[in-house]
């Protein structure tokens, strides 16, 4: 599996300094940490000769009064991608389904659970969109599929799934004995607010839904994901599954205070709300992309130099070629939304990139 962000690599083999390079391959947000917690993190230095709390009493408090859900709905992991496959365990059900194009860890996370993985192939011409009414049709013929995993957004479409569309597939689930695992990684970088399926977890519902600390607050080397959890069967299910102490105490202490960063969260939105329908503008300019839609901080695009990728390292600049995931091929790339002078930079040498491969 090949995931973006992979700037150790790139700057051995480019043999320069990786602050030298742009990465638009990880979608992380351009502000990067958050400087009102950086005393946070020095401050939690004092306290790693200490084991952390294995109940993350503190962290799980934070994260239950930002989502208004009691602390038992809270379960805390070392990144998202360690609850996704801790889930994959909790269930091991014999048959899995998984999006074609999504994120490849949920299709690492069921076979590791010796789970069988079905693809459920989104259509090119649709723009990648699921349509729910098609899936659940699909579902009641194979009733050997006992999990579901779907990102929301999706990676790397960026499409969106709207709450009536969840509800539905909600609904299907609890009536039919199957379980929804909702990853939300990317929900507080989408151009429709509200569209987090928190609010409306219910204490039947078959469902996980799985948030990351990384994107929104720019720290995939400090590692921070959660996922609640109303059902009590499943709770017990992902209890029996948690390793202890998989938080790191700077995590956990970041995590305690992150919903804190009102100025941070708002400089946030503010640059996405400007750069996200710049940048898709500006890429669909490009006569040689054929650019699809995105609700969130990365485009997927299609274009026919297929050495499109290693152009770009010329301009010390990585992007996403996605011929790795399942449904998609080496014409299919993806980048990140980044800051309004280095997007500018990335559409000039696309520009010219393109230029001399006609």
């Amino acid at each position: 599996m090949i995931h973006g962000g992979n700037i150790d690599k790139i700057s051995r083999q480019l043999k320069v300094p990786s602050h030298k390079l742009l990465d638009f391959s990880a979608n992380l947000n351009p502000l990067g940490v958050p400087a009102e917690l950086k005393d946070t993190l020095l401050e939690s230095l004092k306290e790693i000769r200490y084991y952390p709390d294995p109940e993350y009493v503190q962290l799980r408090t934070a994260i239950a009064r930002y989502h208004k859900v009691d602390l038992q709905t809270v379960f805390v992991g070392n990144g998202a991608v360690q609850l996704i496959f801790e889930i994959a365990n909790a269930l091991s059900y014999g048959h899995g389904l998984v999006l074609a194009p999504t994120f490849s860890e949920y299709e690492h996370a069921l076979k590791r659970a010796h789970v069988q993985v079905h693809h459920y192939c989104l259509r090119e011409e649709n723009n990648f969109q699921l349509v729910m009414t098609d899936l659940i049709a699909y579902l009641h013929l194979h009733s050997e599929i006992k999990t579901i995993y779907l990102a929301n957004p999706n990676n790397p479409t960026g499409n969106l799934i709207t709450i009536a569309d969840l509800k539905k597939l909600v609904v299907f689930c609890n009536q039919n004995q199957r379980y929804l695992i909702l990853d939300e990684a990317f929900i507080n970088l989408v151009c429709i607010k509200n569209s987090s399926y928190g609010p409306f977890l219910n204490i039947n519902d078959n469902v996980f839904i799985v948030y990351s600390a990384t994107k929104f607050f720019a720290i995939p080397g400090l590692r921070l994901g959660y996922c609640l959890i109303k059902n009590p069967k499943l709770q017990k299910l992902l209890v029996a599954q948690i390793e202890p102490w998989s938080v790191n105490i700077l995590a956990a202490r970041f995590g305690a205070e992150m919903f804190q960063a009102k100025d941070y969260i708002q400089k946030t939105n503010q640059w996405f709300t400007k750069q996200q329908p710049l940048l898709y503008q500006q890429l669909k300019s490009l006569s040689a992309l054929k650019v699809y839609p995105s609700t969130t901080n990365f485009f997927l695009f299609q274009c026919s130099q297929l050495n499109l990728k290693n152009k770009l390292l010329d301009y010390k600049i990585m992007i996403r070629q996605c011929e790795d995931y399942y449904g998609l091929g080496p014409n299919y790339f993806r980048v990140a939304l980044r800051n309004a002078a280095e997007n500018k930079y990335l559409i000039k040498c696309l520009h010219q990139c393109l230029e001399k491969g006609k």
